[in-house]
């Protein structure tokens, strides 16, 4: 069997396992009171285990030695300073994408903001932040990403990319981290390491951890508490929920920070190359879209694990919607 339908098996053993695990603790913390009062920081565990652990199995079941699918070469501070500098570059971009899938759903956003209010910042940062950053990298550009590219490398970019939007199961965050995964696929050809996708990423996440944690004083200011402004958030997406004139504003924003995306995304790209300057790797950059095999990245297991997703997905906004 070949890597990619080994790979392909696995990302749908995720899945299956994502949701199904998700769904029946879902339902066992509504008739068990003692799990009913486990902190959040559990699910987030659990989460995160129901992605590692899976993949770790697969690498010793294939007898894969996990530094063969992470590429763990070290970065050097000019780099890292530069990574993040790089990623808050690509910052509007995100919003714009996350702005534009919030006008069909918003339920994500929401969830999130939800979890982290009134949370620990320090607890935050190692779970919402850190975790993510190390164990969904493992798996889409470790494993994932690393062997698809050894048969064409831009699939393998979009894929892994795809793939990683697909694993948040919810429209609203699909969208952004699908562009996400992109990038942080690049980053890793640019560095040669998958340190410079977990500090890129792991500077995302932190950020929406001190942007809610400011969040209460922000409301303060504004004289609102931050419990009402989540409240308002009504589900069903903007475009259902708010009125002619709301929607007007908000779609002029969404044109303001689409310029600004456009700039800074630009910026992002000069800095890029300055990355794959510095760490001597421009040269190969340039040229790691030529050649390839032509095995195939997508098999019968990957479309089925997307079909389950999608389906999934399709079911919460539908649920989402006749909530409005």
């Amino acid at each position: 069997m070949s890597r990619n339908k080994s790979v392909n098996r696995l990302f749908l053993a995720v899945v299956v396992i994502y949701i199904g695990v998700s769904l029946a603790f879902s339902l066992l913390r509504a008739h068990v009171p003692f799990l009913a009062e486990l902190p959040i920081y559990f699910s987030l565990l659990l989460s995160q285990s129901l992605i590692f652990v899976p993949c770790f199995v697969y690498c010793k079941w294939k007898h894969i030695k996990v530094r063969e699918l992470i590429p763990y070469r070290k970065i050097n501070f000019v780099t890292i300073i530069l990574v993040v500098i790089c990623t808050y570059l690509m910052y509007p971009l995100i919003v714009v994408l996350n702005a534009v899938s919030m006008l069909f759903s918003n339920s994500g956003t929401a969830v999130v903001t939800e979890l982290m209010q009134g949370q620990n910042i320090i607890l935050n940062t190692l779970f919402m932040a850190l975790l993510p950053a190390c164990v969904e990298e493992f798996m889409f550009r470790g494993v994932l990403f690393q062997t698809y590219k050894k048969s064409k490398m831009l699939p393998a970019i979009l894929l892994s990319g795809f793939l990683f939007g697909c694993m948040h199961m919810n429209l609203n965050q699909f969208i952004y981290a699908f562009a996400l995964g992109v990038y942080l696929a690049f980053l890793v050809e640019a560095t040669g390491s998958i340190f410079s996708s977990m500090l890129a990423h792991f500077t995302l996440n932190f950020t929406s951890v001190v942007m809610t944690f400011l969040l209460p004083q922000i409301y303060d200011m504004l004289g609102t508490s931050q419990t009402e402004a989540i409240q308002q958030v009504q589900p069903g997406g903007y475009a259902a929920t708010m009125e002619n004139s709301q929607l007007a504003v908000f779609l002029m924003g969404i044109m303001i920070w689409l310029a600004i995306a456009l700039g800074t995304t630009c910026a992002a790209v000069g800095m890029y190359i300055a990355i794959s300057k510095i760490n001597g790797r421009w040269g190969y950059v340039k040229k790691m879209f030529r050649g390839g095999t032509r095995e195939r990245l997508i098999t019968i297991a990957l479309i089925l694990g997307i079909v389950i997703v999608f389906a999934f997905m399709g079911f919460s906004l539908y649920l989402e919607w006749t909530a409005v």
